[in-house]
Order: structure tokens, then sequence, then C-alpha cells
């Protein structure tokens, strides 16, 4: 078998589409969880530029009556709308010439299923999974700053601002390095904000650098029972470092959920950035909002409590919303297969009162 006809063999089976359609991948994988999908997890659209009409229902408490009188009418929706405009995203891979000469070497030796396979893994990784990075970089900027900000090759740039309640994204009350700042009290207080809303905080997101300052602070250490006292009874000094259990015990005492870390980066050709930047602390409450995602083969998984979604719309050139990758091989010097993958997508936020960040860390 020859390469053009183990790509169209690929072709003609659906793998293109199989690869940019799964809809577990937008996850991520064992030892690479995209948290930000479990928050924003991704919902195909039919239209790139819509309005979000954001009815949510508010119990409200009946009032008591007489046993022939007319039912009293109560107010409680809670109505709110956002004008999303998809943006656009694609990269383009080349698999090398020496990547090339192996996978002929495969194809000579009747091994197509292995070379089948190593095409299939470098089109997941180099192209498919770089789309859903896009995708999990712009949800933590929306959730972090209330903006995403678009950039491209030539100078292309453009931001995204999504609505942004007053004080639920501040900075901390004093640098939490300082021994004698309160962190527990900066904690509560977008604990107490989001309450104020009737939301109840079920994560809690940052990063190990944070985590490292709050466990070397003087205030959380005595908190958390890690302390030195002298004869008279009285606490001298905070010793070693609070670990995160110690932490989280002390956030569940509290009614608040552990923290969880997320320190997944990812690559750019000119270096590394975090999905999550290192100097904030995210806390997220329950919305009652669920997605069903469909993972074919009949299997339903319901992501709970979401903040909202990452529509994924119509693609250029495309007839329907999902991501497009193709690959083709190219005969000149030196032989190689060239793909590429594009997107039409935006994260879109539907509760924006459920977020409560303390930024600017230091």
């Amino acid at each position: 078998m020859d390469l053009f006809t183990l790509l169209q063999q690929f072709r003609d089976s659906d793998g293109f589409t199989q690869i940019a359609m799964n809809p577990a991948a937008q996850f991520g994988r064992r030892a690479r969880r995209y948290l930000g999908a479990e928050l924003l997890p991704e919902r195909l659209v039919n239209e790139n530029a819509y309005r979000e009409d954001s009815i949510k229902y508010r119990t409200v408490l009946a009032n008591a009556g007489t046993r022939y009188s007319p039912s009293q009418k109560k107010d409680g929706d809670i109505v709110g709308s956002m004008l999303v405009e998809l943006g656009n995203s694609d990269i383009a891979r080349e698999f090398s010439g020496r990547q090339y000469d192996a996978l002929l070497r495969l194809l000579q030796n009747n091994a197509s299923m292995d070379a089948m396979a190593s095409i299939t893994n470098w089109l997941d990784t180099a192209v498919n999974l770089a789309l859903l990075e896009h995708n999990e970089k712009n949800r933590w900027e929306a959730i972090v700053s209330a903006q995403v900000a678009l950039t491209g090759d030539n100078g292309f740039s453009e931001t995204i601002s999504y609505p942004n309640p007053s004080g639920h994204r501040a900075a901390q009350s004093a640098a939490w390095s300082t021994d004698s700042t309160d962190i527990f009290a900066d904690i509560h207080t977008m604990a107490d904000l989001l309450a104020s809303k009737g939301y109840t905080v079920n994560r809690i997101i940052t990063s190990r650098t944070v985590l490292a300052i709050m466990a070397g602070n003087n205030t959380v250490k005595t908190r958390v029972g890690v302390s030195v006292v002298n004869a008279s009874g009285q606490i001298t000094s905070a010793a070693g470092r609070a670990t995160q259990a110690a932490i989280n015990g002390a956030l569940q005492a509290d009614g608040l959920p552990p923290v969880e870390l997320y320190d997944l980066q990812y690559r750019t050709q000119t270096g590394t950035g975090y999905f999550l930047p290192r100097t904030v602390f995210v806390m997220v409450a329950t919305t009652g909002q669920d997605e069903e995602i469909d993972m074919g083969d009949s299997e339903q998984v319901v992501m709970t409590d979401t903040l909202g979604y990452t529509a994924v719309g119509r693609a250029v050139g495309q007839s329907g919303p999902g991501r497009v990758l193709q690959a083709m091989p190219k005969m000149d010097k030196p032989p190689r297969i060239e793909a590429e993958g594009w997107q039409t997508s935006l994260p879109v936020i539907t509760e924006p009162e459920a977020i409560g960040v303390i930024t600017g860390i230091s």
C-alpha cells in the first residue's frame, strides 16, 4: 500500500471527522486534563453570530390564600442576554521528511495498521489538540479576566468582553506573602459575595504558586495548627509550612471545597504559558446548569454545574458546525504530509455571577 492509498482509506472511513469531532477529546487526557472544559464544555451551534438569551428560573415562596381565591401571581424570572460572535482559529503542521520515511518503511513492511496509528496520533496531537488548547486558553481568559484576547499572525488582534459584575474579580487586600495578611479573610469575603447572590462555592482552583504562598503565610499556619508555643502558652512564631491537606481541612471546616491545583502549560513557537495565571484564586459556584455530552454509542455524559459552554460553530467552507481536519501528501522535495485544522468557536458564560476571582496574588 502506498501513502496516497492509506490517506484515502483514512478519509473514506471518516477518520478525519472522528478525530476532530471526538467529544471526549475536549477534556484532555489522563495526565493532561483540561479543567476549563468541565466548566465550559463544548456545544455545537448552528449560527456563528447570535444572541444568547439566558433565562433562569428562581423559586419564589408561595403565599397563603383562601380556598376559593385566585392564585397569586409572582415574578421569578431572571433574564439576561449576550451577543455572541464566534472567533476563528487554525493551524497548519508538517509531517517532516524524516517522519515520512519512517512511515514508508512501515508500509513497505506491510504494517499498514501501525502506519495508520502513527498518522492518527500525529493528527490528534499536532493539529486537533492545538485547536482544543486554543479553546481551553480562551476559557480561562474569560473566567479570570472577563475578556478573551484573540491574536494571530501579521498583527491580528481582537478582544471579546464578557459581563463582569462588580466585586467578582477583586485584588488581594494585601500581599498574601506578608505574614500578617489574613488570607482566609479574603477568601471568605469572596465566598460571602457569591452567597449574597444565592450561590454556593463548589470548586476552588488555583496554582501551585499561590498554594505555596498560602502554605508559608503565618496566619494560615496558625489557623491550621502549624505553630511554635513558648512556655507561657503564647504563639511566638509559626514554623514550617502548612500542608495542602491542612489548608483543605480548614476550608472544608468553613463549608468551602478543597483547593484544586491547575498548573497545565501550553506551548507556543517562542515558549510556554499557563492556562490558569499563576497569581489568581478562582472560586466557582453551583449553578444548576447541566450540559449533556453525547459520547457516541448511546453513551451520554452530563457535566453538572457548568458556567455556560464553549460554542463551536460552522467553520469556513463547511455545511455544519464542528472542527475540520485535513491532510495531504506532497511529493515535491522533501516528500512530506501537510495537515491543517480550523474551527470557529468562543466561550459563552451564562452564569457570570457564579464566578469569584481573587487577583494579583503575590
